[in-house]
């Protein structure tokens, strides 16, 4: 799978625009180039959704775990996102050849603990890219 040189620039801006790397620099290459560019929408849902799966999980790390009403609603709330968003990356992989399939799921899909470190890895990237694309919006079609 080659990742064209304007998925590439991107990155480029990306990390220049960012105060910290992009840590999954192919996923979200392969994310822009064939995502973006045959389905926006899923595209613009999945950096979306990524941002705000992100949100709550800063808010929930930074609360002192309790049985309050509003923790368990938070908890609830941030299951339903990160469910929301790993089914619009299952549907996201699907436009992908058989190998890029393979790949994203054996990293991302597996119930595993090293999968879930991935997912939000990969969650954290794209929020990156969300808060690039809020910034630069005419970037995604260029």
């Amino acid at each position: 799978m080659s990742i064209k040189i304007n998925a590439e620039n991107i990155i480029d801006e990306i990390n220049e625009f960012s105060e910290r790397p992009l840590m999954n620099r192919f996923e979200i290459s392969v994310i822009i180039e064939f995502i973006c560019v045959s389905d926006n929408k899923l595209f613009k849902d999945l950096i979306f959704q990524a941002k705000y799966v992100n949100g709550l999980k800063n808010v929930i790390s930074g609360r002192s775990i309790n049985k309050d009403d509003y923790m368990e609603k938070l908890f609830e709330e941030f299951n339903k996102s990160l469910e929301r968003f790993i089914s619009l990356l299952r549907e996201a992989v699907l436009k992908l050849n058989d190998s890029g399939i393979k790949f994203f799921d054996e990293k991302y899909f597996k119930l595993t603990h090293e999968s879930m470190v991935n997912m939000m890895k990969l969650i954290d990237d794209l929020t990156i890219v969300k808060e690039y694309f809020n910034r630069k919006p005419k970037s995604i079609t260029e």
